[in-house]
């Protein structure tokens, strides 16, 4: 489930997802990378945000 991610400055980035089936349910794995240029604040924040949303993904979904 990789997904093309357009940047302001028109630079495209692939932001790989997958989803592994666990028993009755699954793990939904995503592999955020630093860009180059990327401040290590700015990569922190991203971090949190890709976290609030697969938070939100689970708690939809039945788990923690």
């Amino acid at each position: 489930m990789d997904h093309q991610v357009t940047l302001p400055d028109g630079h495209e980035i692939t932001m790989p997802l997958r989803v592994i089936p666990n028993g009755a349910g699954a793990e939904v794995l995503l592999t955020l990378f630093q860009q180059p240029g990327m401040s290590d604040e700015q990569f922190a924040a991203d971090a949190d945000w890709v976290r609030r949303d697969l938070a939100t993904l689970a708690a939809r979904h039945g788990s923690a």
